[in-house]
């Protein structure tokens, strides 16, 4: 299978993933997923079926796909793939096949429905990818690895597939900056990027920097008028114990019905909970960030010019192809198996 046979068929995934009522069997695999995983909601599965479709764009893939030199060496790449939001690992899947090589992947018992719909619709367009994708339930006798999951299993990884090159991911979360003067239809573009897949995921805003004297009134009230969870019973189970543990352990907060603001200096706060802190200067904050680039996967904030690599408000669950887990370049891991754009500090093995 060439290239442009590769290319050919994600395009037409890209399309139809823009067009769900062209599916076949999707409400069916929805319910199906979400009974499997309750965190995989309706609304979230479709958000994430058009932000795929945005990513695959048929001018950004070929222009993308032209900066590497794409050699078909048909290694067999594996993937565990981790079960926090919706089509997770479908970003590698697309790397390892368009690079023509062959995709292992272990899928955990939570998250074994939705990216395997996908490979179905893929083979639907071209029927050779049948000797590319596999989905098996262990890892082994495999060239290269991509490992996702949490601190923990990341040692696992390491130790369990020491002799192999790969890339292994663990815990990131994404951080917002505010400047105080953001307007209502910003703070619901920045509400998105919070909310939903209920902070699950490491573009999820989990943390804000706010400028001394901030006045929390005007996104306070735009966080509350939100309905994202009204029918998702464990995400408020969630909100109410972290409720009852901040009163019990009298920490202060303040509450937007649906979720909670807590000053804190940790980065990573827990479901239904958006942790904040305070800042007077912009470069030392922009220090503070640069030393815990490690953990951050996204900055979002309003001047972009100011801070460097900073996406737009409610941009952050929308990544492009040029938006690598971990600021790794997967592609280029995979065609020459090793990279330079990485810090010292990041998981890249070899």
């Amino acid at each position: 299978m060439i290239l442009e046979d590769r290319i050919d068929a994600f395009k037409k995934l890209g399309v139809i993933c823009g067009q769900p009522e062209q599916m076949n069997s999707l409400n069916e695999t929805i319910k199906l997923a979400n009974h499997n995983n309750p965190w995989f909601t309706h609304k979230n599965i479709r958000f994430s079926l058009s932000a795929l479709s945005h990513m695959l764009d048929s001018t950004q893939l070929y222009s993308w796909v032209n900066k590497y030199n794409i050699i078909d060496h048909n290694q067999r790449i594996g993937v565990i793939v981790s079960s926090n939001i919706p089509f997770v690992g479908f970003f590698d899947f697309l790397c390892i096949l368009l690079s023509g090589n062959i995709f292992i992947g272990q899928l955990s018992s939570s998250n074994n429905i939705l990216l395997p719909y996908l490979a179905s619709i893929l083979l639907e367009f071209n029927s050779d990818f049948s000797d590319y994708i596999f989905f098996e339930s262990n890892i082994k006798n495999v060239d290269l690895l991509i490992a996702t999951g949490s601190d923990n299993s990341a040692h696992y990884f390491r130790y369990n597939y020491a002799n192999i090159k790969k890339i292994v991911r663990s815990n990131r979360t994404s951080v917002a900056i505010l400047n105080g003067f953001e307007s209502v239809d910003e703070y619901k573009k920045l509400a998105d990027d919070v909310y939903r897949y209920f902070g699950l995921g490491c573009r999820s805003v989990s943390k804000l920097f706010l400028p001394v004297n901030f006045n929390f009134d005007k996104i306070k009230e735009v966080f509350k008028e939100l309905h994202f969870f009204e029918s998702t019973v464990h995400y408020i189970d969630n909100y109410k114990y972290q409720k009852t543990l901040h009163i019990m352990n009298d920490i202060d907060y303040i509450d937007c019905n649906n979720l909670l603001f807590v000053q804190s200096k940790e980065f990573d706060s827990p479901i239904s909970v958006l942790y904040y802190d305070f800042y007077e200067n912009l470069d030392d904050l922009v220090k503070l960030l640069e030393d815990y680039s490690s953990k951050i996967q996204c900055i979002v904030a309003k001047d972009s010019s100011i801070i460097k690599n900073a996406i737009p408000f409610g941009l952050s669950q929308k990544p492009t192809l040029y938006n690598y887990p971990d600021g790794v370049d997967v592609m280029k891991f995979i065609t020459t198996n090793k990279t330079t754009d990485i810090l010292p500090n990041q998981c890249l093995e070899y």
